[in-house]
Parts: C-alpha cells; sequence; structure tokens
C-alpha cells in the first residue's frame, strides 16, 4: 500500500510538471511563429518547436495515464474508491 501511495503522488508530480512543460512548449511555439512571421527566425525553429510541444502533449497523457494507474490500484487494494 505505501509502494502505490508513492507511486500515486510520483505520478501526481510528474503531472504538475507535464502541464508546466507543456506550457511551456506552447508559449516557446507562439514565439517561434511570430519570430517566422517577421522574418527574424527560420521554418526549422517552427517545427522543432511544434515537435517540443507534441512531445510535451505525449508526456501529460503518459503522466495522466500513470496517475490514473496508480489511483486503480490503490482503489483495487483498499476496496473503495478514493
Amino acid at each position: 500500500m505505501t509502494q502505490q501511495f508513492a507511486a500515486l503522488q510520483s505520478a501526481r508530480l510528474r503531472l504538475d510538471i507535464a502541464g508546466a512543460s507543456f506550457a511551456a512548449a506552447e508559449e516557446d511555439l507562439r514565439v517561434q511563429q511570430q519570430r517566422y512571421r517577421l522574418g527574424a527566425g527560420t521554418i526549422v525553429d517552427v517545427m522543432t518547436s511544434q515537435v517540443n510541444l507534441d512531445q510535451a502533449e505525449v508526456d501529460a497523457v503518459e503522466a495522466r495515464l500513470d496517475y490514473l494507474l496508480a489511483k486503480a490500484q490503490i482503489e483495487a487494494i483498499v476496496g473503495r474508491e478514493i
């Protein structure tokens, strides 16, 4: 049970980090797109930022899945929702 609670807490922290990373990647993409429109950036910069945003989204989904799995495992042990 202690191990499952630690996994839940770890997954929760990963969720927070993934959310912050996603927000940063969104902002970076916005900035790179604006730089490209102004002629100060390249399409490679924009595409790199888009790839980073896509990866941040994947990381957020994986963190959410890990959180839900850890929660489900605790609920299975306890026998009720938490």
